[in-house]
């Protein structure tokens, strides 16, 4: 393996970690809104602002890992 593919290698597990990071805060977010609305009998209410925010959230630390790596 040369150092070009290393480098590929390197490129595609560092956006790799970042999607899935940004996916796992979304869908805790989601899942956590859920169980807020059962909880507290507010459906849909949380689900939707905690899904929303947790988009931006999970956006702002795929944008602040990728900036910085």
């Amino acid at each position: 393996m040369d150092s070009k593919d290393k480098e590929r290698l390197r490129i595609i597990a560092k956006y790799t970690s970042a999607a899935f990071q940004m996916a796992a805060v979304i869908v805790l977010g989601a899942l956590s809104g859920k169980y807020l609305d059962k909880t507290l009998e507010t459906s849909p209410l949380l689900t939707l602002i905690l899904t929303v925010t947790s988009v931006g959230v999970g956006l702002y630390l795929f944008i602040k890992d990728i900036i910085k790596k």
